[in-house]
């Protein structure tokens, strides 16, 4: 297997991301979440429009290619003066999950906090989110509990989760 990972960088690479999002978010999440929350979230927080804006506020993103195909990505947002690296986003194609393309993608992420002298890993997750267990076999901790109001009637209620790195 041959995995790629590579920086969003031009106007293709972030449709690309907006297509895995949509493709990704309908599949995985509508049954945890919805299909209301799923496009209310896919339109204001993946689609092109809000991954440029995130892009202009700090957060990078990265394909991840498996055999030159697209099959995930993933956002991070470095926060220095805490000594942390936000994983916003990482999700994967059904096709990339259980191949060891998500453990491989966490180590490309850990390598880019350690690199960045940062020691803590956190991200956030759907409490029904079953990656929740995958999360704690990579060393993640539940540290709490956070709902937050996204709008429209909606909520995240999630997991904090970090990881110590080394």
């Amino acid at each position: 297997m041959s995995l790629q990972i590579t920086p969003v960088e031009s106007p293709q690479d972030i449709a690309i991301v907006a297509a895995l999002a949509r493709e990704i978010w309908h599949e995985f999440y509508v049954p945890i979440i919805g299909p209301e929350q799923v496009e209310y979230m896919v339109s204001n927080f993946q689609s092109a429009v809000a991954i440029r804006r995130q892009l202009e506020e700090g957060y990078e993103y990265f394909i991840v290619r498996r055999n030159d195909m697209a099959v995930g990505y993933c956002g991070v947002r470095a926060a220095p003066e805490e000594g942390e690296l936000f994983l916003s986003k990482f999700y994967l194609h059904r096709d990339a999950r259980g191949t060891g393309t998500g453990r491989a993608c966490m180590e490309f992420i850990e390598g880019l906090a350690l690199q960045r002298g940062l020691g803590t890993l956190w991200l956030t997750v759907n409490k029904g989110n079953p990656s929740v267990q995958a999360y704690e076999r990579m060393g993640f901790r539940k540290v709490s509990e956070l709902v937050v109001d996204i709008g429209a009637g909606f909520v995240m209620d999630d997991f904090r989760m970090e990881k110590t790195l080394s």
